[in-house]
Protein backbone atom coordinates (compact mmCIF):
# COMPACT_ATOMS: atom_id res chain seq x y z
CA UNK A 1 0.00 0.00 0.00
CA UNK A 2 2.96 2.56 0.81
CA UNK A 3 4.30 1.85 -3.11
CA UNK A 4 0.33 3.19 -5.09
CA UNK A 5 -1.30 5.92 -4.93
CA UNK A 6 -2.39 6.81 -1.49
CA UNK A 7 -6.54 7.85 -0.85
CA UNK A 8 -6.97 9.94 2.60
CA UNK A 9 -10.31 10.58 3.23
CA UNK A 10 -12.15 13.59 5.37
CA UNK A 11 -15.36 12.67 6.12
CA UNK A 12 -16.37 15.63 7.89
CA UNK A 13 -15.27 17.75 4.80
CA UNK A 14 -17.32 15.42 2.32
CA UNK A 15 -13.87 14.89 -0.01
CA UNK A 16 -10.59 12.84 -0.12
CA UNK A 17 -7.31 13.84 -1.51
CA UNK A 18 -5.58 11.75 -3.44
CA UNK A 19 -1.27 11.38 -3.47
CA UNK A 20 0.93 9.67 -5.55
CA UNK A 21 2.31 7.59 -2.72
CA UNK A 22 3.04 7.81 0.65
CA UNK A 23 6.64 8.28 -0.58
CA UNK A 24 6.39 11.62 -1.92
CA UNK A 25 3.93 12.81 0.51
CA UNK A 26 6.47 12.32 3.39
CA UNK A 27 8.70 13.80 1.45
CA UNK A 28 6.74 16.93 0.55
CA UNK A 29 5.34 17.04 4.28
CA UNK A 30 8.80 16.94 5.83
CA UNK A 31 9.99 19.84 3.84
CA UNK A 32 7.16 21.85 4.33
CA UNK A 33 7.30 21.05 8.57
CA UNK A 34 11.00 21.77 8.01
CA UNK A 35 10.04 25.13 6.27
CA UNK A 36 7.90 26.19 9.17
CA UNK A 37 9.66 25.28 12.29
CA UNK A 38 12.61 27.40 10.56
CA UNK A 39 10.39 30.11 9.85
CA UNK A 40 8.61 30.00 13.53
CA UNK A 41 9.34 33.09 15.24
CA UNK A 42 9.95 30.85 18.44
CA UNK A 43 10.72 27.24 19.44
CA UNK A 44 7.59 25.30 19.21
CA UNK A 45 5.43 28.19 17.58
CA UNK A 46 4.96 26.95 14.21
CA UNK A 47 1.06 26.07 12.87
CA UNK A 48 1.44 22.09 12.00
CA UNK A 49 -2.51 21.90 11.98
CA UNK A 50 -2.75 20.91 8.55
CA UNK A 51 -0.03 18.29 9.03
CA UNK A 52 -2.14 17.00 12.01
CA UNK A 53 -5.39 16.70 10.21
CA UNK A 54 -3.11 14.95 6.82
CA UNK A 55 -1.63 12.51 8.77
CA UNK A 56 -4.24 11.51 11.48
CA UNK A 57 -7.02 10.24 8.58
CA UNK A 58 -3.25 8.47 6.72
CA UNK A 59 -2.56 6.47 9.92
CA UNK A 60 -6.23 5.85 10.17
CA UNK A 61 -5.85 4.04 6.48
CA UNK A 62 -3.47 1.44 7.56
CA UNK A 63 -4.09 -1.15 9.85
CA UNK A 64 -0.36 -1.16 10.75
CA UNK A 65 0.55 1.65 9.84
CA UNK A 66 4.64 2.58 8.45
CA UNK A 67 7.24 3.22 10.41
CA UNK A 68 7.78 6.43 8.67
CA UNK A 69 4.28 7.77 8.85
CA UNK A 70 3.98 7.09 12.58
CA UNK A 71 7.51 8.66 13.65
CA UNK A 72 6.09 12.08 11.05
CA UNK A 73 2.88 12.05 13.13
CA UNK A 74 4.79 11.33 16.29
CA UNK A 75 6.97 14.35 15.75
CA UNK A 76 4.14 16.57 14.83
CA UNK A 77 2.55 15.58 18.47
CA UNK A 78 6.09 15.88 20.08
CA UNK A 79 6.26 19.32 18.53
CA UNK A 80 3.11 20.11 20.39
CA UNK A 81 4.28 19.16 23.78
CA UNK A 82 8.13 19.18 23.57
CA UNK A 83 10.38 17.82 26.52
CA UNK A 84 7.36 15.27 27.38
CA UNK A 85 9.23 12.13 26.83
CA UNK A 86 6.80 10.19 28.78
CA UNK A 87 4.02 10.70 26.29
CA UNK A 88 6.55 10.30 23.23
CA UNK A 89 6.84 6.64 24.48
CA UNK A 90 3.42 5.92 25.21
CA UNK A 91 2.06 7.73 21.71
CA UNK A 92 4.62 5.82 19.72
CA UNK A 93 3.98 1.69 22.06
CA UNK A 94 0.52 2.53 21.16
CA UNK A 95 1.56 2.45 17.55
CA UNK A 96 2.34 -0.86 17.70
CA UNK A 97 -0.01 -3.03 18.83
CA UNK A 98 -0.95 -4.12 15.40
CA UNK A 99 2.39 -4.73 14.62
CA UNK A 100 2.77 -8.73 14.57
CA UNK A 101 6.58 -8.66 15.05
CA UNK A 102 9.29 -6.60 17.15
CA UNK A 103 11.50 -4.78 14.72
CA UNK A 104 9.11 -2.29 13.85
CA UNK A 105 7.74 -1.45 17.57
CA UNK A 106 11.85 -1.55 18.24
CA UNK A 107 13.08 0.85 15.18
CA UNK A 108 10.18 3.38 15.83
CA UNK A 109 12.23 4.22 19.68
CA UNK A 110 14.91 5.61 17.61
CA UNK A 111 13.54 9.66 18.96
CA UNK A 112 13.09 8.77 22.54
CA UNK A 113 16.52 7.65 22.65
CA UNK A 114 18.12 10.60 20.74
CA UNK A 115 15.89 12.87 22.73
CA UNK A 116 17.37 11.38 26.40
CA UNK A 117 20.74 11.35 24.89
CA UNK A 118 20.44 15.50 24.21
CA UNK A 119 18.26 16.11 27.30
CA UNK A 120 19.34 17.92 30.41
CA UNK A 121 16.95 16.21 32.61
CA UNK A 122 18.06 15.24 35.77
CA UNK A 123 20.03 12.03 36.24
CA UNK A 124 17.38 10.58 38.19
CA UNK A 125 14.51 11.05 35.56
CA UNK A 126 16.63 10.03 32.65
CA UNK A 127 17.41 6.52 34.50
CA UNK A 128 13.64 6.10 35.29
CA UNK A 129 13.00 6.93 31.28
CA UNK A 130 15.51 4.45 30.01
CA UNK A 131 14.55 1.99 32.80
CA UNK A 132 11.06 1.90 31.11
CA UNK A 133 12.35 2.03 27.56
CA UNK A 134 14.57 -0.90 28.10
CA UNK A 135 11.31 -2.97 29.37
CA UNK A 136 9.18 -2.24 26.70
CA UNK A 137 12.42 -3.31 24.65
CA UNK A 138 12.39 -6.38 26.76
CA UNK A 139 8.75 -7.05 26.30
CA UNK A 140 8.52 -6.49 22.39
CA UNK A 141 11.84 -8.85 21.56
CA UNK A 142 9.97 -11.62 23.76
CA UNK A 143 7.38 -11.87 21.07
CA UNK A 144 7.64 -15.00 19.45
CA UNK A 145 8.84 -14.90 15.74
CA UNK A 146 5.96 -14.20 13.50
CA UNK A 147 5.24 -15.00 9.32
CA UNK A 148 3.10 -12.87 6.81
CA UNK A 149 1.20 -15.47 4.80
CA UNK A 150 3.70 -15.62 2.22
CA UNK A 151 5.80 -17.24 4.65
CA UNK A 152 8.31 -14.12 5.11
CA UNK A 153 9.03 -12.83 8.54
CA UNK A 154 6.64 -10.24 9.76
CA UNK A 155 9.96 -7.99 10.60
CA UNK A 156 11.08 -8.54 6.98
CA UNK A 157 10.98 -4.92 4.99
CA UNK A 158 13.31 -1.92 4.27
CA UNK A 159 13.30 1.53 5.12
CA UNK A 160 11.20 3.87 2.83
CA UNK A 161 14.03 6.20 1.03
CA UNK A 162 12.00 9.05 2.60
CA UNK A 163 13.54 7.80 5.78
CA UNK A 164 16.61 10.18 5.42
CA UNK A 165 13.90 13.22 5.34
CA UNK A 166 12.16 11.81 8.93
CA UNK A 167 15.61 11.93 10.22
CA UNK A 168 15.83 15.12 9.67
CA UNK A 169 12.47 16.06 11.05
CA UNK A 170 13.71 14.46 14.37
CA UNK A 171 17.38 16.00 14.54
CA UNK A 172 16.38 19.37 13.63
CA UNK A 173 16.05 20.93 17.49
CA UNK A 174 19.64 19.52 18.53
CA UNK A 175 21.05 19.71 14.93
CA UNK A 176 23.51 22.81 14.68
CA UNK A 177 24.52 22.22 11.31
CA UNK A 178 25.67 18.41 12.25
CA UNK A 179 24.53 15.60 10.34
CA UNK A 180 21.10 14.67 10.96
CA UNK A 181 21.77 10.85 11.30
CA UNK A 182 24.91 11.87 13.95
CA UNK A 183 21.91 13.59 15.86
CA UNK A 184 19.36 11.52 16.07
CA UNK A 185 21.83 7.98 16.19
CA UNK A 186 24.19 9.80 18.81
CA UNK A 187 25.35 6.46 20.12
CA UNK A 188 25.47 4.32 17.22
CA UNK A 189 28.66 4.45 16.06
CA UNK A 190 29.93 5.93 12.41
CA UNK A 191 29.91 2.16 10.39
CA UNK A 192 25.93 2.12 11.40
CA UNK A 193 25.14 5.47 10.99
CA UNK A 194 26.86 4.64 7.08
CA UNK A 195 24.35 1.83 6.85
CA UNK A 196 21.26 3.50 8.07
CA UNK A 197 22.36 6.22 5.50
CA UNK A 198 21.96 3.61 2.39
CA UNK A 199 18.78 2.99 0.79
CA UNK A 200 16.72 0.23 1.04
CA UNK A 201 18.15 -0.33 4.94
CA UNK A 202 16.00 -2.93 6.49
CA UNK A 203 13.90 -2.12 9.41
CA UNK A 204 15.08 -4.87 11.40
CA UNK A 205 18.77 -3.56 11.29
CA UNK A 206 17.29 0.15 12.73
CA UNK A 207 16.12 -1.74 15.28
CA UNK A 208 18.94 -3.69 16.33
CA UNK A 209 20.87 -0.08 16.19
CA UNK A 210 17.75 1.23 18.37
CA UNK A 211 18.50 -1.23 21.27
CA UNK A 212 22.40 -1.13 21.15
CA UNK A 213 21.59 2.78 21.82
CA UNK A 214 19.33 2.19 24.54
CA UNK A 215 21.59 -0.67 25.68
CA UNK A 216 25.05 1.42 25.75
CA UNK A 217 22.76 4.63 27.19
CA UNK A 218 21.84 2.66 30.23
CA UNK A 219 25.05 1.06 31.02
CA UNK A 220 26.78 4.79 30.93
CA UNK A 221 24.31 5.86 33.26
CA UNK A 222 25.67 2.77 35.67
CA UNK A 223 28.82 4.18 35.65
CA UNK A 224 28.10 7.84 36.25
CA UNK A 225 26.04 6.41 39.28
CA UNK A 226 29.12 4.02 40.86
CA UNK A 227 30.10 6.77 42.66
CA UNK A 228 32.21 5.05 45.99
CA UNK A 229 32.01 1.91 44.30
CA UNK A 230 35.69 0.31 43.51
CA UNK A 231 36.71 0.21 39.79
CA UNK A 232 37.12 -4.31 40.24
CA UNK A 233 33.40 -3.91 42.22
CA UNK A 234 31.77 -1.93 39.27
CA UNK A 235 33.61 -3.90 36.10
CA UNK A 236 31.95 -7.34 38.17
CA UNK A 237 28.39 -5.56 38.84
CA UNK A 238 28.23 -3.95 35.03
CA UNK A 239 29.47 -7.42 33.78
CA UNK A 240 27.13 -9.34 35.16
CA UNK A 241 24.29 -6.92 34.06
CA UNK A 242 25.45 -6.59 30.63
CA UNK A 243 25.95 -10.54 29.90
CA UNK A 244 22.02 -11.11 32.00
CA UNK A 245 20.73 -8.19 29.11
CA UNK A 246 22.35 -9.64 26.00
CA UNK A 247 20.38 -12.80 26.00
CA UNK A 248 16.91 -11.17 27.13
CA UNK A 249 16.85 -8.75 23.51
CA UNK A 250 18.39 -11.89 21.60
CA UNK A 251 18.63 -9.54 18.72
CA UNK A 252 21.17 -10.50 16.53
CA UNK A 253 21.66 -7.00 14.82
CA UNK A 254 21.93 -5.58 18.43
CA UNK A 255 24.88 -7.99 19.11
CA UNK A 256 26.99 -6.96 15.74
CA UNK A 257 26.55 -3.54 16.16
CA UNK A 258 28.33 -3.65 19.49
CA UNK A 259 31.13 -5.98 17.74
CA UNK A 260 31.08 -3.48 15.43
CA UNK A 261 31.63 -0.43 18.16
CA UNK A 262 34.62 -2.48 19.53
CA UNK A 263 36.14 -3.01 16.40
CA UNK A 264 36.53 0.99 16.68
CA UNK A 265 38.23 2.98 18.69
CA UNK A 266 36.78 4.82 21.09
CA UNK A 267 33.37 3.91 21.66
CA UNK A 268 30.78 6.37 20.45
CA UNK A 269 30.50 7.06 24.24
CA UNK A 270 33.15 9.40 24.80
CA UNK A 271 30.63 12.41 25.25
CA UNK A 272 29.28 10.72 28.71
CA UNK A 273 32.66 9.12 29.90
CA UNK A 274 35.80 9.92 31.07
CA UNK A 275 38.62 8.27 29.01
CA UNK A 276 39.44 6.10 31.87
CA UNK A 277 35.01 5.23 31.79
CA UNK A 278 35.36 4.52 28.02
CA UNK A 279 37.79 1.73 28.83
CA UNK A 280 35.96 0.45 31.52
CA UNK A 281 32.98 -0.29 29.34
CA UNK A 282 35.18 -1.24 26.53
CA UNK A 283 36.60 -4.46 28.48
CA UNK A 284 32.99 -5.48 30.04
CA UNK A 285 31.73 -5.35 26.48
CA UNK A 286 34.88 -7.32 25.41
CA UNK A 287 33.95 -9.74 28.31
CA UNK A 288 30.25 -10.24 27.37
CA UNK A 289 30.54 -10.47 23.25
CA UNK A 290 33.62 -12.25 23.16
CA UNK A 291 34.53 -14.51 25.99
CA UNK A 292 30.30 -15.61 26.59
CA UNK A 293 28.52 -18.01 24.30
CA UNK A 294 24.78 -17.19 23.55
CA UNK A 295 22.49 -19.77 22.32
CA UNK A 296 19.91 -16.86 20.54
CA UNK A 297 23.01 -16.57 18.23
CA UNK A 298 23.22 -20.12 17.14
CA UNK A 299 19.54 -20.80 17.21
CA UNK A 300 18.99 -21.79 13.63
CA UNK A 301 15.18 -20.83 13.78
CA UNK A 302 15.67 -17.50 14.94
CA UNK A 303 19.14 -16.32 12.88
CA UNK A 304 19.86 -16.43 9.59
CA UNK A 305 23.01 -18.17 8.98
CA UNK A 306 24.41 -16.16 6.47
CA UNK A 307 24.15 -13.25 8.95
CA UNK A 308 26.25 -14.98 11.28
CA UNK A 309 29.54 -15.26 9.46
CA UNK A 310 30.02 -10.85 10.09
CA UNK A 311 29.53 -11.81 13.71
CA UNK A 312 31.92 -14.70 13.88
CA UNK A 313 34.31 -12.82 12.11
CA UNK A 314 34.25 -9.70 13.68
CA UNK A 315 34.59 -11.50 17.18
CA UNK A 316 37.68 -13.47 15.68
CA UNK A 317 39.16 -10.00 14.71
CA UNK A 318 38.43 -8.79 18.33
CA UNK A 319 40.17 -11.89 20.08
CA UNK A 320 43.22 -11.64 17.84
CA UNK A 321 43.57 -8.03 18.06
CA UNK A 322 43.42 -8.62 21.82
CA UNK A 323 45.70 -11.15 21.78
CA UNK A 324 48.73 -9.01 20.18
CA UNK A 325 47.80 -5.96 22.42
CA UNK A 326 48.03 -8.27 25.67
CA UNK A 327 51.65 -9.72 23.76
Amino acid sequence: MAAGPLVVDFPSMGTAFCFSSLESLLRDSASGFLAAVSAAPAPGAADLTNFHRVFSRVLSAYPDPPLEAVWFFSALSFHDRPDDLRYLLQLLSAFTASSPGAAKPLALLAPVVSELFHSDRTRRETEALVEAMLSYISICSSRPAASSADGASADAGSLLPAFGELVKVWSVRHSRDRCPFQVLFPLAGEEARRELMKEGCSIEYLAGVVVAEAFLLRLCLKVQNATGVSRAELQKELRIWVVSSIPVFQNQHFFGVLLNMLLKSPLPVYSLLSADDEILVRDVLYDALILVDYSFINDVSRVDQADLLPINLSRLVITLDAVNDAR
